[in-house]
C-alpha cells in the first residue's frame, strides 16, 4: 500500500482526520518538508508487529542511551 504524502503544514491542520485514516482506514501517511520525507504514520498495530520481529537490544546498546 503506497503511503499518502502529507506536507508538514497539512499535518498541523488535519492532524486529527489523518490521524483517524491511519488509525481506523490501515493508510500510511508520509510527511514530507520541502519535498523530503520526514517520517512515516503507520497504524501501532504495524508498529508494534514490527518491534516484535527485531531481535532483543544487547546490554552493551542499553547502555548507550
Amino acid at each position: 500500500m503506497e503511503p499518502k504524502t502529507y506536507t508538514t503544514i497539512d499535518l498541523r491542520k488535519q492532524m486529527g482526520e489523518i490521524l483517524d485514516r491511519t488509525r481506523i482506514a490501515g493508510e500510511p501517511a508520509a510527511i514530507t518538508r520541502k519535498g523530503k520525507t520526514l517520517a512515516y504514520l503507520v497504524p501501532a498495530e504495524w508498529f508494534e508487529q514490527y518491534m516484535a520481529q527485531l531481535p532483543p537490544a544487547s546490554g552493551a546498546d542499553q547502555d548507550a542511551v
